[in-house]
């Protein structure tokens, strides 16, 4: 079995896709999550791995690493001149304040051919 060292806390292991020890990835997940929440949560923010690290209050050194992993990838990130939420958000805006302006739409009774003849309704 070939031996490597972890990338982030240098421990040896055994060789892995990824070089990093069972510990350290839980580490990187936990830190993958609050990235994504942060460039979710910040969709202007302009991904720098130091401004990123900083502003989650993780070591730059994980950062990179998910960078070098694969886990943020361009196309995933949002973009400033890209913002389909906003243009979503204005459209189902439209629409409500529509809906608001025009009421809500009547209630069509269903008719049947029992209660046109007979007088009852059949649920």
């Amino acid at each position: 079995m070939e031996m490597t060292t972890c990338n982030v806390c240098g421990k040896i292991i055994g060789m892995s896709p990824t070089s990093v020890c069972p510990s350290c990835r839980k580490l990187l997940d936990i830190v993958y999550g609050k990235a994504r929440t942060y460039l979710r949560d910040n969709p202007k923010t302009e991904f720098r791995a130091n401004a990123l690290a900083k502003a989650i209050k993780e070591d730059v050194r994980l950062i990179e690493i998910l960078v070098a992993e694969g886990k943020f990838d361009p196309n995933d990130l949002p973009r400033q001149d890209d913002d389909a939420d906003g243009k979503r958000r204005q459209q189902l805006l439209g629409e409500l304040q529509k809906n608001i302006k025009t009421g809500p739409e009547p209630k069509v009774e269903k008719v049947t051919y029992g209660s046109s003849k007979h007088g009852r309704s059949v649920e």
